[in-house]
């Protein structure tokens, strides 16, 4: 009953949540359940039905484990060829991480020789994979995928690294990569350095500011403020997001909102976007003030300005805000 249940989730014909069952089934180690789940996963491929497919995938990947990697691995690598179907793999992805914690060294041997194959998929999916298995000697490979002509192969190497905090080498690979020609890599190389790299990087994310593309500014302004925050680098970084928050974005100008806020600096700092054009950068700013506002009483007078916008979000975060810390003294 759980299996059929989770299938008529994956169907549309059940409308209900499948990863409580998902668990359940997983915790049989039902070999019938893992048959029955292998033939469905075939089915929901032929339909190009991708809920259907990801759920079978987690639900094998616990159930089968490295038995099933190989097929996981070549679903991954089908779905970034095809180019119609705008799927990028995501829970595949997840799934394949899952099934070789069973295995690695089973799983790490189908991976190794699908590193150089010709087809650029294959060799995608592979580097996503390796990341899971990876073992320090993989770091050399790594670092010549990090210079392939295909920016695609750049970036998923990338994310195969270990974490920059843990592996120096890893750390210098990516801060390469911020000068990267593609703006995609550098676009993962900053979310990668955002959130355990020493606060050194920040010398290098600022030089960042002026880059042509609006996602990699956009993604700068918080990781700029999480690595200077607590350090000696909160002027440079300060300054930084200063001009972030001018910026003719208004994503751009959001994360800087918010990328401040993680830095603790006064809330003055925000003045000139409490009346921003975009209400997605006066909610950031409603945001930055309702958490800064029990320490800096000053923000009191911006989120009263806040709490009579135009807009019901940013209207709500400052009223909330305003209510909870009780009369201005």
């Amino acid at each position: 009953m759980p299996l059929t249940n989770l299938l008529r989730i994956a169907d549309g014909t059940l409308d209900d949540d499948p990863w409580p069952l998902l668990r359940e089934l997983a915790a049989s180690g039902d070999r019938a359940t893992a048959a029955a789940a292998r033939a469905e996963l075939e089915r929901y491929v032929r339909e190009r039905n991708r809920y259907g497919r990801d759920l079978m995938a987690h639900l094998l990947a616990r159930l089968s484990g490295a038995d099933v990697f190989p097929r996981l691995l070549r679903l991954l690598a089908d779905a970034r060829h095809d180019d119609e179907a705008d799927d990028d793999g995501e829970q595949l992805g997840t799934a394949l991480g899952l099934a070789t914690l069973a295995d690695p060294p089973a799983c790490r041997a189908v991976v190794l020789p699908l590193l150089d194959d010709g087809d650029p998929h294959l060799r995608r999916a592979a580097l996503q994979a390796l990341g899971h298995v990876f073992e320090a000697a993989d770091l050399e490979r790594l670092r010549a995928a990090a210079a392939d002509p295909d920016p695609e192969i750049r970036r998923t190497a990338l994310g195969a690294l270990p974490a920059v905090h843990l592996d120096p080498r890893a750390y210098a690979l990516v801060v390469t990569a911020l000068r990267d020609p593609d703006a995609w890599v550098r676009d993962q190389a900053v979310l990668l350095l955002a959130w355990s790299a020493p606060p050194a990087v920040v010398d290098h994310l600022v030089e960042l500011t002026a880059d042509p593309a609006w996602p990699v500014r956009t993604v700068l302004g918080e990781a700029i403020g999480r690595r200077a925050a607590h350090s000696d680098r909160v002027p440079v970084a300060a300054a930084a997001l200063g001009v972030l928050l001018d910026d003719p974005e208004s994503s751009v100008r959001a994360g800087a909102v918010r990328g401040l806020g993680l830095l603790g600096v006064p809330p003055d700092a925000l003045r000139s976007r409490v009346d921003d054009p975009d209400w997605w950068v006066r909610a950031a700013v409603a945001g930055v003030l309702a958490a800064a506002l029990p320490r800096w009483p000053p923000a009191r007078p911006l989120l009263a300005r806040l709490s009579e916008d135009s807009n019901p979000t940013v209207r709500a975060t400052a009223a909330a805000a305003l209510r909870n810390s009780g009369p201005a003294s």
